[in-house]
């Protein structure tokens, strides 16, 4: 599984804005494979498109999430670059898994020009017995893997788990949005805290109090030249400082973070429904051969039945297709409980534990930043306030 060593890069980037009976925006998907280098345009669709056909193909396997669609101010920048991030987020994640970047459909949506909608539907619809080819080929290191009662168990409390939590995620992506802006703005009041109202409050109000104009703490900063021209240069560059730490607001990166969680929580859901769209089959399956069964045994009791009633053909050869039938119902039940077989194993052997450690990983490297970002910020703060009390008495 995954053996090639190529590194493919890739990117999304580019966006424009096309003209028509309805406007829209294409972005250019670029990089390179072990099969060569592509750059070609996308819209939107033909991302959704292509992750709907890749869920169709490869049933059981985790598909990384698209941004949602978005009927109304989709043409806007700020919505234009959000989603042109995330549509890389995507194909990155696809390149993170060689079998599906390398499958007939992502390869058609990566390398292909002309009617991409065309071409990805006419990708023909894959049958049980391919499913089972291509997925014991594709996963070989899995053969010979135990289903038992836990790895049953560890499936079903895992998606359990995605149920309980995906609201509070929701939740969890609100108050990120709110820490996010009320840091931005606690920031940007400090600024105005000393540009206008420390100088103000001295000037209208404190100047009154007392007759030491040296306590006039912020005014003197402007007004004694020798203290101002260096102050300034040092606030100057503590603002242009802190003005780049808050560009990369690692609490936006929080928000962003949770806001994606969200969706790859729904995304990894639809692996779990997969499974059950064939244990469903099988179940399915199973009646309808029960009820091919009594159809035979009323025939060869020679009982009437409203299924033979109107039935004019010899009784041989309605024995023989209900025994062709029922032969069919036993190879269809067999062929998908051996499905249902290799969807729990790849859930409960890699896809689960795969997920896991990619949310650990990337929850760890995000407290990571959130802890220099605090420190770093609260150091200039710090530093200011430091040089201001060693320049003058506050009292």
């Amino acid at each position: 599984m995954d053996q090639d060593d190529f590194q493919i890069t890739v990117e999304v980037s580019d966006p424009k804005v096309k003209d028509g009976m309805q406007k829209y925006t294409t972005y250019s998907v670029r990089g390179m494979d072990r099969s060569g280098q592509f750059d070609v345009p996308r819209r939107y669709n033909d991302f959704h498109l292509v992750r709907s056909v890749l869920i169709s193909k490869w049933p059981g396997c985790y598909i990384p999430p698209l941004p949602p669609k978005k009927a109304l101010g989709n043409l806007d920048q700020e919505f234009i670059d959000d989603r042109m991030k995330h549509l890389e987020d995507f194909v990155k994640k696809i390149a993170q898994t060689k079998y599906l970047w390398y499958s007939e459909e992502f390869q058609i949506f990566i390398k292909q020009n002309g009617d991409i909608e065309k071409l990805l539907q006419q990708v023909p619809k894959i049958t049980n017995d391919e499913i089972i080819n291509k997925y014991q080929e594709t996963f070989a290191d899995l053969s010979g893997k135990e289903i038992n009662t836990l790895v049953v168990q560890k499936i079903q409390e895992f998606n359990n788990f995605l149920k309980k939590v995906t609201p509070m995620v929701e939740n969890f992506k609100q108050i990120a949005k709110n820490i996010s802006d009320a840091r931005l703005n606690h920031q940007k009041q400090i600024q105005v805290l000393l540009n206008n109202f420390f100088p103000q409050y001295e000037q209208n109000i404190i100047q009154e109090y007392t007759d030491q104009k040296e306590k006039l703490i912020i005014t003197n900063l402007q007004n004694d030249e020798i203290a101002k021209q260096a102050l300034d240069a040092y606030v100057s560059n503590l603002f242009n400082y802190q003005s780049q730490l808050l560009e990369r607001n690692e609490f936006k990166v929080l928000y962003e973070e949770i806001r994606l969680e969200s969706k790859q929580l729904k995304a990894f859901r639809e692996t779990f429904d997969q499974r059950e769209k064939y244990e469903l089959q099988k179940v399915q399956a199973e009646q309808k051969q029960k009820e091919l069964q009594i159809q035979l045994q009323e025939v060869l009791a020679g009982k009437t039945s409203l299924m033979n009633i109107f039935n004019k053909k010899p009784k041989e050869e309605i024995i023989a297709k209900l025994q062709a039938q029922i032969e069919q119902c036993n190879k269809d039940i067999e062929n998908i409980q051996f499905i249902c077989d290799i969807l729990t194993v790849l859930l409960g052997y890699i896809e689960i534990d795969r997920f896991k450690v990619e949310k650990q990983t990337v929850y760890y490297t995000m407290i990571k930043k959130i802890i220099q970002f605090e420190i770093e910020l609260n150091q200039t703060s710090l530093d200011f306030w430091e040089k201001v009390s060693q320049n003058y008495q506050l009292l």
